[in-house]
């Protein structure tokens, strides 16, 4: 199968451009590449939108500007589950480095520690595939409700009973994401400004949508902060810098999930 590999661009990290640029080149694939960076100056779900429009190719790969593929196989274990006719997307999984989480200061572990390790989302842009048919059916990422957050999100609700979304475990990415206390909560308050619009959209289609409003109360919503924990990955450690995370975090989470909400977009 032939793919088309787009990366949005904006201000990226040159060094980690010039690896992901590098290791997508080393891929050990059988079918033809195009690769092509977009530069638009535009919000990131129009990028991808532009990308998609212009490549040639059926299997569409989106793959962000600091996520590097992990191994030279990435492409052909995201690409193999295609085979299948039903399949309509598959997801990478996507590590955060050692080096990175090592270099954060004990409060920014605390803000960051859900996406320590490795994790899988429904579905992620850093490194999916998805067939152009399936993604032009539906209007492709929805870029006027969603610039720059909740685009993917927006997207698996759409597409999630045209087919079948797959996970393969070999495909994995690196995300060269290093960050501090404020430009993460920044992000965080782009993630629940896209949850707020996602839950005025899509309301009860969304997976426990009541959690994303119960955390968007003053104090009340800390209770889930604290529930949702991660015991496991994480122990009593880091618990204590959550805590502290937390209760900025959710300042931060009110003010971005109530305006997408009320606006019925993300905009921020």
């Amino acid at each position: 199968m032939d793919v088309s590999i787009i990366v949005p661009v904006y201000n990226p990290d040159k060094k980690t451009l010039k690896e992901l640029i590098k290791r997508v080149k080393s891929q050990i694939y059988e079918g033809k590449v195009e690769f092509s960076m977009i530069d638009e100056r535009k919000g990131f779900s129009a990028q991808m939108n532009i990308g998609i429009r212009k490549s040639k190719y059926e299997i569409i790969v989106i793959l962000h500007q600091d996520c590097i593929p992990a191994d030279d196989y990435w492409l052909e274990s995201l690409i193999a589950p295609f085979k299948n006719k039903n399949v309509v997307a598959t997801v990478s999984n996507v590590e955060l480095p050692k080096k990175i989480w090592d270099n954060f200061n004990y409060i920014v572990k605390g803000l960051m520690i859900k996406e320590r390790g490795i994790i899988t989302s429904a579905l992620d842009s850093k490194g999916g595939a998805y067939r152009k048919k399936t993604m032009m059916s539906i209007g492709l990422f929805d870029e006027d409700n969603f610039r720059t957050a909740g685009e993917d999100y927006d997207t698996y609700i759409k597409i999630k009973d045209l087919g079948k979304i797959e996970y393969p475990k070999s495909a994995k990415i690196i995300h060269n994401h290093p960050t501090d206390f404020f430009q993460r909560l920044r992000k965080n308050y782009q993630y629940a400004n896209g949850y707020g619009a996602l839950v005025r959209i899509h309301k009860t289609k969304m997976n426990k949508w009541y959690v994303g409003i119960l955390k968007a109360i003053p104090l009340l919503g800390l209770v889930t902060y604290f529930i949702s924990y991660p015991w496991k990955r994480a122990g009593f450690t880091i618990f204590p810098a959550y805590v502290v995370a937390s209760f900025v975090d959710q300042f931060y989470y009110i003010n971005g999930f109530w305006k997408g909400f009320f606006e019925g977009k993300q905009t921020v």
